[in-house]
């Protein structure tokens, strides 16, 4: 570690030589280009991510997260191809975007299942090249079949299918680079902006694809152009760009022993986590929208006290705040889609955003600006302690949102505010902020993963993430129903737009409580700090007595014989290192 620091050290130093340079005879007077370019402070910067954690993980972010996770515009899409079906209102869209996104919710289940079972001695690369398999077939189907030659229940099935490739890909990768970030973590800011950076433009350019694709061809063939991104995480798993290691005399399948020794508790945390998604699930077909808010509320308190029976007390009252950070933002997005989009036929009053001014414009205001908080971060707050982050992230998305309630009740007009810049600067000021809190969780969720537990810890802190943002979007869904704001997309509905300023309003309300609770339970740590959860000393106990396990079954048998008393010593010593952990 020290020498990959010196070296990192001598590059920058030599960053600062000059373009021209003295030269002997017969030398070309410039440098190579080559040379110069690797004086870029880009450059720069990857190759001191590459010495600190290696080109494999950064190749493998690459391939996976940026060019097929976060490339493929699944999310933007659903709406579109709901509408073009057709008959389904603004808060039954909410809720099958909810249901589409339940493999996010059951990532425990699939995390722990990761660590746990094995196949050729692989916890990795199996998983994702058979969730990569199923994920093409669903887009060849959904992409290749005209709207409407599938029933709902099918389409749904292969939205789930397609979240499932994304979000076990997802978390695999992360998992593989909290195991590099906890190593070192002095340029964690640094890798999580790579993986954030790099998805912002994948995601830029794949949102403009699309808004090509839907506006001029149907949104089915965007899911038909993602056969091939939704391929590309075979590529790493045939190469071994995770590095993975096969467990020695290992069969076709088998059970990590260790993993469950250790981690029981998360065993039932996960089990419980993915029942708990399979009723979200089902909660999301359901038509009573009042019983759907009612039991998800239900099913949040239990997650929250499965967390704080089964966790180590810091990683329960982190995963309880994200939990309510999620519920407490009511999603109004269904109507929203609406509002913004309805012809002049059907909301005369409106917007009237083109899909291109919808997906790709304001796609790429929100990517820029997520540039700009990325590097403000690392600029001003990369030092600062979570609570200042979250703060300034939490409190300037309250006033986004208060200010949304002016375009909603049309007052920007009167204003003379056009709808098209006031959007747009609202879209920037969201996303720059909005980075100041998505940055902090992905770093915070990598420093609290327990050793050998990566994936399965990942997969909690984010499954608590999504189960809340789908009862924040049951409890939006519930709102908009009892105020009357039910668009489809039919001719004349202005007044279902009447009182959807209102749901903005309680909305924006909504996300003082996560202020207050903010101060009372993040731990009062920077980015850089390392964080020691309560029991990381136990499994490191725990760690040295298996290696002492494995050593004493290897030594030859006339070893054990010769030495009576040594092995006496060893024997008396191991009592005392369990009284000393104890």
């Amino acid at each position: 570690m020290t020498s990959s620091n010196g070296e990192v050290k001598k590059r920058n130093a030599a960053s600062h030589t000059p373009l021209l340079r003295k030269t002997s005879a017969g030398e070309a007077p410039f440098r190579q280009v080559s040379e110069v370019v690797q004086e870029a402070n880009f450059f720069a910067w990857v190759e001191k991510l590459r010495d600190a954690y290696g080109s494999s993980i950064l190749m493998t972010i690459v391939l996976v997260s940026h060019l097929c996770v976060r490339f493929i515009p699944v999310s933007v899409s659903i709406g579109y191809y709901l509408r073009e079906f057709g008959g389904v209102k603004a808060p039954e869209v909410q809720a099958y975007k909810a249901v589409a996104r339940t493999p996010y919710a059951m990532s425990p289940l699939f995390g722990f299942i990761s660590d746990a079972f094995h196949f050729r001695g692989y916890h990795k690369a199996p998983y994702i090249a058979v969730s990569s398999v199923f994920a093409m077939a669903a887009y060849a189907i959904v992409g290749f079949t005209p709207v409407g030659g599938l029933s709902l229940a099918m389409v749904l099935v292969g939205f789930v299918t397609m979240n499932m490739q994304m979000e076990y890909c997802g978390l695999l990768v992360r998992a593989k680079y909290a195991e590099k970030l906890k190593t070192v973590p002095k340029y964690s800011t640094d890798l999580i902006s790579f993986v954030q950076g790099g998805g912002t433009i994948a995601t830029l350019l794949s949102q403009v694809i699309a808004a090509y694709i839907i506006q001029n061809h149907g949104t089915r063939y965007v899911f038909a152009m993602c056969v091939f991104p939704a391929a590309l995480p075979l590529y790493p798993v045939a190469v071994n760009l995770l590095q993975e290691k096969p467990l020695p005399n290992s069969s076709c399948c088998g059970l990590a022993k260790k993993t469950l020794k250790h981690g029981k508790q998360y065993l039932y945390l996960c089990l419980f986590m993915g029942a708990l998604a399979v009723l979200l699930m089902c909660l999301g077909l359901f038509p009573n929208s009042e019983l759907r808010c009612i039991l998800g509320l239900a099913a949040s308190v239990s997650l929250a006290i499965g967390f704080y029976m089964l966790t180590p007390n810091m990683i329960a009252k982190v995963a309880i705040f994200f939990l309510s950070v999620c519920i407490c933002s009511l999603s109004n997005s269904g109507a929203e889609y609406y509002f913004y989009t309805d012809t002049p036929e059907q909301y005369p009053e409106g917007p009237h955003f083109s899909a291109w001014f919808y997906l790709m414009v304001r796609s790429f205001v929100r990517s820029t600006c997520l540039f700009i908080g990325m590097w403000a971060f690392n600029k001003y707050l990369r030092n600062c302690k979570y609570k200042v982050a979250y703060l300034i992230g939490i409190g300037t998305t309250m006033c986004v949102r208060f200010a949304r309630l002016l375009i909603f009740s049309r007052l920007n007009l009167e204003l003379g505010l056009p709808d098209t810049t006031f959007c747009l600067i609202l879209d920037a000021l969201g996303a720059m902020f909005g980075e100041l809190i998505m940055l902090p969780n992905q770093i915070l969720m990598s420093h609290l993963c327990p050793k050998g537990l990566e994936s399965t810890m990942f997969a909690c802190m984010a499954g608590a993430f999504t189960m809340g943002g789908q009862v924040g979007t049951f409890l939006g869904a519930y709102l908009l129903k009892k105020l009357g704001v039910e668009p489809q997309g039919a001719n004349g509905e202005s007044s279902q737009f009447d009182n959807l300023w209102i749901a903005e309003m309680v909305s924006a309300i909504a996300c003082v409580p996560p202020l207050f609770m903010m101060l009372m339970i993040l731990p009062d740590k920077t980015p850089s700090e390392r964080i020691i959860l309560e029991d990381d000393t136990t499994q490191n106990g725990d760690d040295d007595e298996d290696e002492d396990e494995v050593a004493e079954d290897t030594e030859a048998p006339d070893t054990e014989a010769r030495d009576e008393e040594g092995s006496g010593v060893r024997r008396r010593t191991r009592p005392v290192r369990h009284a000393r952990r104890k």
